[in-house]
């Protein structure tokens, strides 16, 4: 897959922050390969915070203190920033908050009510908060100070003051038009406070009048920033295919390079506070990859077993990365083992999935968060019209993302209207305020497990994969299959050595893959001396006992 964004230079969002600025201002376009109807917003308008002068400095106090004038001014602590005269001739209008998709927590001055927040807002997590505004028509073009106050509940007070150049109407399109902050993760903690201020920092230059209300939001008093409280992480383990085919010998070298590129992608794509991805000794594979007419398939087994054998936690993704001696097949990059259809400990089994390294993690990032979006249920949204198995709820037309992304490691925004959702097969990739929306619970409730005692599932399965060669293989897995998940018409005849038992199943294909995944209980005890896949009354494949490799025990 391939990664074209609308790109913004990297902001200095604090001086507190020490995050580093370029004075080579570039062009803030929003760009699609995938459709002929990408837009350009505001191409002329990015710009570094080196190129808009004195950025932003920020400074802790004891105290509320709001270091404001004309009554604003709480408490008696004298050690933060020095008041500044309101700003004139500009309306401070609303306010948005985001964590990898846009939130408006600010209305026409009036405070949105968490509950009523279009996306949450996740504790420890970085925070770019973003004021805009409207100029009088008497305005006159000048540098003015956007003063973020945040009040934390352990009393202490937080002032970043960031300076740009006014020269009209506030844009989403570049960061630089608006005043934005961004707060590092220990800041973002429920139960914070704020109050937004627009300041003249030279008042010789003041000219106007100080709009009526003054620039200040939200109007009513301090805001909460709704902040959701609660760990939300992910796991994954990276699983280097060792290639052993005639002679050849290869896997990928996954450096810490590669392994940040990836995490980092993963962690600014989905709600999470951080990803922990860790990267496992190689497991041989001995098949060919790109000779035959099977995608990945055949690896995603082998990769379904080995995960079965390590018995990692249930929370715990699986992802493969190849670097095949034989090639690949025909425009595959990534294969997922399935969709499971909830976020539950007995679908454990189907968090695997696996892609192309090629050369780098930073070649592979695309890939693996699309891959793994379908472990954590997600179908494909439709863009190129290539996607089979989409979202029919998706709301927003062509893969647009919806609303304005931004990336907390690499601060660039992605237009709502020239990204496209990572699940789609489209370049430009982004997270969509729904996808963001999806995870949520998902990526609660695997964090959740951490938490409580782990006992070993005594439920097993037997796991199937019926390959579109009409090959098959079985195996068994711990887990359990939850009764809305069985396919009607479907059935595994077990031989046992009390005779046989026909059992309930699970029969889909996997992602991007015609082969069918085949799940079944199995009985307690059950000594299996044979296995018979039977579709509507007729056989459909068939395993004898030794061909099955039992992997719950």
């Amino acid at each position: 897959m391939g990664l074209l964004r609308s790109r913004v230079s990297p902001l200095c969002f604090g001086l507190a922050l020490a995050l580093g600025c370029s004075s080579d201002a570039t062009t803030d376009t929003d760009a699609s390969t995938s459709t002929t109807d990408a837009t350009t917003e505001d191409a002329t308008a990015a710009t570094t915070i080196a190129d808009t002068t004195a950025g932003s400095d920020a400074t802790t106090t004891a105290g509320e203190t709001e270091a404001t004038t004309d009554d604003e001014t709480e408490g008696t602590d004298t050690e933060g920033p020095a008041p500044l005269e309101y700003a004139r001739g500009i309306r401070l209008t609303h306010v948005t908050v985001n964590q990898g998709v846009q939130v408006e927590i600010v209305q026409d001055g009036v405070e949105i009510a968490p509950a009523d927040y279009s996306s949450i807002v996740i504790e420890g997590r970085p925070l770019a908060i973003r004021a805009h505004w409207t100029l009088h028509a008497d305005f006159t073009p000048r540098e003015l100070t956007g003063r973020l106050t945040l009040y934390r509940p352990d009393d202490t007070v937080y002032v970043d003051d960031f300076t740009v150049m006014v020269s009209g109407p506030s844009n989403d399109a570049a960061l630089s038009k608006t005043f934005s902050w961004l707060l590092p993760a220990e800041l973002v903690e429920p139960g914070a406070r704020y109050r937004i201020t627009a300041h003249e920092p030279d008042p010789e230059l003041a000219v106007g009048e100080v709009s009526d209300p003054p620039p200040v939001l939200p109007l009513a008093g301090k805001g909460d920033l709704g902040i959701t409280p609660g760990a939300m992480q992910m796991k994954v383990v990276l699983v280097p295919v060792l290639h052993q085919l005639d002679g050849c010998e290869q896997a990928p070298e996954i450096t810490d390079e590669d392994v940040a590129a990836m995490r980092e992608e993963l962690e600014e794509n989905n709600p999470i506070q951080e990803a922990l991805v860790t990267v496992r000794e190689p497991m041989p594979y001995s098949a060919p990859i790109g000779d035959q007419n099977m995608g990945f398939a055949p690896i995603l087994t082998a990769l379904a077993q080995q995960r079965a054998e390590d018995n990692p936690p249930e929370n715990v993704y699986y992802y493969g990365l190849m670097e095949s001696c034989d090639g690949y097949p025909p425009g595959l990059a990534g294969q997922a083992n399935g969709i499971p259809s909830a976020p539950i400990k007995s679908l454990a089994h189907m968090r695997v999935s696996a892609g192309r390294f090629s050369g780098s993690g930073e070649n592979a990032k695309s890939t693996f968060v699309h891959e793994v979006g379908h472990s954590q249920g997600r179908y494909h949204i439709r863009c190129s019209g290539g996607e089979a198995g989409i979202d029919p709820d998706y709301p927003h037309s062509n893969g647009r993302i919806g609303v304005w992304g931004f990336g907390i490691h690499d601060h660039e925004l992605r237009s709502p209207t020239g990204a496209r959702d990572y699940m789609t097969y489209c370049s430009n990739e982004w997270v969509s305020d729904y996808g963001w929306g999806l995870v949520v619970p998902v990526i609660a409730e695997l964090t959740s497990w951490d938490s409580e005692a782990s006992t070993p599932s005594a439920a097993a399965i037997l796991a199937g994969a019926l390959y579109p060669d009409g090959t098959s293989e079985f195996w068994t897995v711990r887990g359990d299959v939850p009764a809305s998940d069985y396919t009607p018409g479907y059935a595994l005849a077990l031989e046992t050595a009390s005779g046989p038992v026909l059992v309930p199943a699970h029969v889909s294909p996997r992602a991007d893959d015609p082969t069918l995944n085949v799940f079944a209980p199995l009985p307690a005890g059950t000594e299996l001396q044979g296995v018979t896949l039977v579709e509507r009354g007729a056989p459909r494949a068939s395993a004898a006992g030794a061909a099955i490799r039992r992997l719950h025990e």
